[in-house]
């Protein structure tokens, strides 16, 4: 946006209070205006009809259309338009999903006045805005995209305080991809019963008791 110009925004939550407080504090600013308030996405996107703002604030949870359904449904309308999603809480798995969806930044809802107002005329100029611990979420997401499988697994699993070994992390890894005790002895050169302590060794840290368990817990933590 060009210097001078009146950033038009639209604020959807479905917390009233915080919705209008949001609204107070925009007021207070000379050079951004809110056009309109939604407490849906439903309402929000029929509002869109009247008046185009160059950015929404969007609660990422709402009852029926979701903060991400309406994101999706904003930009296949109005690609131009800067959706930025506000949360109370970074939950890795929404702030992920709203990002492949086409968000353009995530806000968490304690952000002090002076770096809200700031991010939304960052957005209005097209710039990705993001409050630290969306950051730090979307950096670590970034840096797996880097990893191998086993690296992944490895990262997750000490996040959680365990420790696998390499060997024990490549059967884990033939684990999740069904492959018989046979096969991994075959494909590592190894006995079974080696593959079998391996393996007992496995449940073992993870405190699971048999292979359906354990691929059933490496799956939960790799999703």
């Amino acid at each position: 946006m060009g210097a001078g110009s009146l950033i038009k925004v639209m604020l959807v939550d479905d917390q009233r209070l915080f919705r209008e407080g949001l609204e107070a504090l925009i007021r207070g600013t000379n050079d951004i205006r809110v056009i309109g308030m939604a407490d849906n996405g439903e309402d929000s996107i029929a509002m869109l009809e009247n008046e185009i703002p160059d950015v929404v604030l969007m609660d990422i949870h709402m009852p029926g259309k979701d903060g991400i359904k309406t994101t999706v449904h904003i930009k296949e309308l109005y690609p131009s338009i800067s959706v930025v999603m506000l949360t109370s809480f970074a939950d890795d798995e929404l702030i992920i999903r709203g990002i492949n969806v086409g968000a353009d930044g995530f806000l968490l809802k304690d952000l002090n006045p002076d770096n809200l107002t700031r991010s939304i005329r960052d957005a209005a100029n097209g710039q990705y805005v993001l409050s630290g611990e969306a950051a730090r979420i979307l950096v670590t997401y970034v840096r797996e995209l880097t990893l191998d499988k086993e690296q992944i697994l490895r990262k997750r699993l000490e996040n959680r305080g365990i420790s696998l070994t390499k060997r024990e992390l490549t059967i884990a890894n033939m684990l999740l991809s069904g492959d018989t005790n046979k096969t991994i002895a075959q494909e590592l050169y190894l006995g079974e019963g080696t593959v079998k302590n391996y393996i007992s060794s496995i449940y073992h840290k993870l405190n699971t008791k048999n292979r359906k368990g354990t691929v059933q817990y490496l799956r939960h933590i790799l999703t």
